[in-house]
C-alpha cells in the first residue's frame, strides 16, 4: 500500500483524535516543570510529494517519524535526559536515469538515541550538549555497523532579558565514512506577549536546528512560519545497485504551520512547505561518486501529535 492511501488514512485518524484526546489528557504541565521530570512521545508523518529529476525522472517519499523524550533535574543548575526516536523513510523512484539504476535504493530506516544535558552556570549563561548515536540503512542492509553513525549538538546561550535568549550553536556528525558540521543560531524571544521567535522541535518536517517565527491565536490555536537545512545521508543494502554503498539527500525545507492544543500536554500540529534546492546522490562503498541529480523543488505535507506528561 502506497502513501496515497496511507496518508489521507493517517490524517483523517489524527483529525478525529483532536476531537476525542480532551477526554484523557495527560497531567498538565506548569511552571514547576523545572523542578519535576517530563515526559513526551511524539508522531509524525511526513509526506514529500512528487518531484522531478533535472535529467529525467522523479520521485516521492514518505516518512513516518516516532520520538520520546524525557529529562529530570539533576541538581538546580543540572538537567539531563534521554532521547529516542524512529524514523521510516520510504522513496519511490520512477524513470530516473542519472543514477546507477532506476531504482537507487528503497525503505530506509534510522534508529537514533541521545543524552541531552543542559547546564545552567549562571543565571544569564548556560550551555547545552546532546551526545548521539544513530544506525541509518537500507532494508536490507547486510551488516548494522556499517550504517552507524555519532555525534553530538551543543550550544552556548546568553539570556538578555526575561524575554531574550540568544546564542551560538553547532552539530557535527560522522555517518558512513564522512563527518559534516553544521552552525546554527540558538534564539529564544518573546518579542510580544503572543509572538514568539525560537528553533523548531525535532518533528517539525525541517527538524531541529532551523528558525520559527510563531503567533498565539489564543490558547488552543497557533501558528507559525520556519524553515532549515536538512541533509540523510545512510548505507544501502548489499544487494542493490550501489551494494553497501552510499544514498544521499540534502535540501532547503520552507514551511507553515498551525498548531491546535487539545489541553495543556496534547497537541496536533499540521505543516505545509516545500522542499528547495534539493540533490540527490548516489555512491559506492569505496566513496565513488555513480551518480547524483538536482530535483526540483518539492511540495510537503505533515502531521505531529505531541502529548507531554
Amino acid at each position: 500500500m502506497r502513501i496515497r492511501t496511507i496518508f489521507p488514512a493517517v490524517l483523517s485518524a489524527a483529525l478525529l483524535f483532536t476531537f476525542l484526546a480532551p477526554c484523557a489528557q495527560a497531567q498538565p504541565a506548569g511552571p514547576g516543570d523545572a523542578n519535576r521530570t517530563v515526559y513526551s512521545f511524539s508522531f509524525a508523518p511526513i509526506y514529500q510529494f512528487e518531484s522531478d529529476f533535472d535529467h529525467g525522472g522523479s520521485f516521492s517519499v514518505q516518512r513516518y517519524a516516532f520520538n520520546f523524550d524525557t529529562s529530570t533535574p539533576v541538581t538546580s543548575a543540572l538537567r539531563a535526559g534521554i532521547s529516542l526516536g524512529y524514523e521510516f523513510d520510504g522513496y519511490d523512484f520512477s524513470g530516473t536515469t542519472a543514477f546507477a539504476g532506476a531504482d537507487p535504493w528503497s525503505d530506509i530506516h534510522r534508529f537514533s538515541a541521545g543524552l541531552p544535558v543542559s547546564y545552567r552556570m549562571t543565571d544569564s549563561w548556560s550551555v547545552f550538549v546532546s551526545p548521539q548515536v544513530e544506525w541509518y540503512g537500507e532494508s536490507g542492509v547486510g551488516n548494522w555497523d556499517d550504517a552507524f553513525g555519532y555525534g553530538a549538538v551543543f550550544a552556548v546561550s546568553y539570556r538578555v532579558s526575561p524575554a531574550f535568549t540568544l546564542g551560538a550553536g553547532a552539530g557535527v556528525f560522522r555517518r558512513t565514512e564522512e563527518t559534516k558540521g553544521f552552525p546554527y543560531i540558538a534564539v529564544d524571544w518573546k518579542i510580544t506577549e503572543d509572538l514568539r521567535l525560537s528553533n523548531p522541535f525535532r518533528t517539525s518536517p525541517s527538524g531541529p536546528a532551523g528558525l520559527e517565527l510563531s503567533w498565539r491565536i489564543s490558547d488552543r490555536w497557533e501558528i507559525a512560519a520556519g524553515g532549515a537545512y536538512r541533509s540523510f545521508r545512510f548505507r544501502l543494502d548489499d544487494s542493490g545497485v550501489a551494494p553497501d554503498g552510499v544514498g544521499e539527500q540534502e535540501s532547503t525545507v520552507g514551511y507553515a504551520r498551525l498548531t491546535y492544543r487539545m489541553g495543556r500536554d496534547l497537541k496536533l500540529d499540521l505543516y505545509g512547505g516545500a522542499a528547495f534546492n534539493g540533490k540527490m546522490r548516489i555512491n559506492d562503498r569505496n566513496g565513488n561518486e555513480l551518480g547524483s541529480d538536482d530535483f526540483e523543488t518539492a511540495p510537503l505535507a505533515a502531521l505531529s501529535l505531541t502529548l507531554n506528561f
